[in-house]
């Protein structure tokens, strides 16, 4: 996860634009884990 971070963080300029779009990225983590968490359960 921390290399997605830095790969998107090196795309986009950190500042301004970095704060606006952290939200996002903490939801798509949340998304990511609670979907990786219900597939382990399912299987």
């Amino acid at each position: 996860m921390e290399a997605i971070v830095k790969s998107v963080n090196k795309l986009l300029p950190v500042g301004k634009q970095a704060k606006k779009y952290l939200p996002f990225f903490i939801g798509f983590k949340l998304l990511t884990l609670t979907g990786f968490l219900t597939f382990i359960m399912n299987r």
